[in-house]
């Protein structure tokens, strides 16, 4: 299997991940409403900033995440499982590896800023 080495892989694993997204029992209810289509452009320019820092996407990909009603920790697990595996289904290589790492983190980011995972602070040194 080949890695992932332009926009047009890029947006093959967006068009893959979002086909049937209104359809999954945990993330369906959240693309209710949203125009496919008209968002798969803007994720396609998101994911090839991210991967292959084009800077093609100019946006805040947080703001939309807060507005959403009901998201919890495995709203975030059922999107990352999702990503993996679509992105798994189709490249193999050091871009693919980086496209579902930096998922993770965002995922991870997303999740702090809206209250659901909580950062422990260091152990503090023996006085």
């Amino acid at each position: 299997m080949r890695d992932l080495a332009t926009d047009d892989d890029i947006a093959a694993v967006v068009a893959a991940f979002y086909a049937d997204i209104g359809a999954d029992p945990a993330l369906g209810r959240f693309f209710a409403g949203v125009d496919l289509p008209a968002h798969l452009p803007t994720m396609t320019a998101f994911w090839s900033s991210v991967v292959f820092q084009t800077g093609t996407y100019h946006g805040r990909p947080f703001d939309p995440h807060a507005r959403l009603v009901g998201l919890e920790r495995g709203h975030f697990d059922a999107w990352l499982a999702r990503f993996r595996a679509t992105v798994d289904a189709r490249f193999a290589g050091d871009a693919a590896e980086r496209m579902k790492t930096r998922a993770e983190q965002i995922a991870g980011l997303f999740q702090v800023k809206l209250g659901l995972w909580e950062v422990s602070a260091p152990p503090s040194p023996a006085a």
